[in-house]
């Protein structure tokens, strides 16, 4: 019976046992922005993960979801371009209010 009490114990253990899970940054980043309507908003009018950085930097803001955004690699901006260009809109095609937009008044 000593050995049924043990395999309880650490099944009511592992059961009571709040499980993490861990993303990377691209995602964890990625699943931020959509859950900020504030962010959201600002990824529809940018073109690339570069124009996104400058436009919250107005904010104050210089890292999302615990992560700073100059400890992100070239492959990872590369994802966030991505990332962002899923929004619709690309240095190519641009929002109207993009940097890459041509400007009207010349």
């Amino acid at each position: 019976m000593g050995c049924f009490y043990l395999v309880s114990d650490y099944n009511r253990r592992v059961n009571n046992t709040q499980f993490k899970f861990i993303m990377n940054k691209v995602e964890a980043i990625s699943n931020r922005i959509l859950k900020s309507d504030n962010f959201e908003n600002v990824a529809y009018v940018c073109c690339d993960w570069q124009e996104f950085v400058f436009e919250v930097a107005e904010w104050g803001v210089d890292h999302i979801a615990t992560l700073d955004f100059d400890t992100l690699t070239a492959d990872e901006v590369k994802a966030l371009d991505s990332f962002i260009a899923s929004f619709g809109n690309s240095p190519e095609d641009p929002h109207p209010c993009s940097k890459y937009a041509d400007p009207i008044f010349a």
